[in-house]
């Protein structure tokens, strides 16, 4: 069903004024905001146009996108294969939906993609701006076209996402930061009211590390063993503090 039986004039004429008011003739010169307008028109249009269809009972496969450009259309000498790959495969190269729209026509996808299907498949009316929607092709070619547009609006929809968590981590941050400042002011009032309090309340003295440094070296045990004069004895008499035999713990040879 090539072409669609009873297509509404109404929808025609919308697709045919559309054009009519938004033609160039060298699709390289488009103005700003041409792109996103191509794509959001064709969206919208033939939205309208898959409803309507489906109310008259028709065969949906006939106007489903195209999954990829065609064999014999990708290998004719209008086809830009590098542009292609860029829509497919690098959709965030495009920074806008504009660029993306103004690439589609101004690389000549669009216009060769229309022409050569024509041509390949007798299909003339794809070449005339007011008969070209009455083509179960034309949804074919534009069902396609707005799966591009998806595919870049998900890729840009993945980097605000990223952006958005970038930006989420940074106030934690920030938050987390203003916690601690705050918590540290807490410290500080607690310890400096602890410190009001300890003024306040009569401390036992306690000596003091360099009053026992002017006084000489602490000592463990009982205070009136001297330590070094036993020390002493012992060398004279040859023994150990620890060993009262003669010699004992050296390891004497026979």
């Amino acid at each position: 069903m090539p072409i669609i039986p009873n297509f509404p004039q109404q929808l025609l004429e919308e697709h045919m004024h559309w054009h009519h008011a938004n033609h160039y003739d060298d699709p390289s010169q488009l103005p700003p905001g041409y792109g996103q307008n191509f794509l959001n028109f064709h969206r919208q249009f033939i939205n309208k146009v898959y409803q309507w269809y489906s109310e008259q009972g028709y065969d949906p496969r006939q106007i489903a996108g195209w999954q990829g450009v065609p064999e014999p259309i990708r290998n004719t000498s209008c086809y830009n294969r590098a542009a292609e790959a860029r829509v497919l495969n690098n959709p965030r190269s495009f920074a806008t939906a504009d660029q993306l729209g103004l690439f589609i026509e101004g690389s000549n996808l669009h216009g060769c993609i229309h022409q050569e299907a024509a041509r390949i498949y007798g299909e003339s009316a794809l070449n005339d701006f007011d008969e070209a929607p009455r083509t179960t092709m034309f949804y074919n070619i534009h069902g396609m076209i707005d799966e591009w547009y998806k595919n870049w609006e998900r890729a840009a929809g993945i980097a605000r996402g990223t952006a958005n968590k970038s930006s989420a981590g940074g106030s934690r941050g920030r938050s987390a930061g203003a916690s601690r400042t705050r918590g540290a002011a807490r410290a500080g009032v607690k310890a400096g009211t602890k410190a009001k309090r300890s003024a306040s309340v009569p401390q036992p003295h306690k000596p003091s590390i360099s009053g026992a440094a002017q006084r000489g070296p602490l000592r463990s045990g009982p205070q009136n063993m001297p330590g070094l004069p036993l020390i002493h004895e012992a060398a004279r008499h040859g023994t150990s503090p620890n060993n009262k035999k003669p010699g004992g713990g050296r390891n004497r040879k026979p």
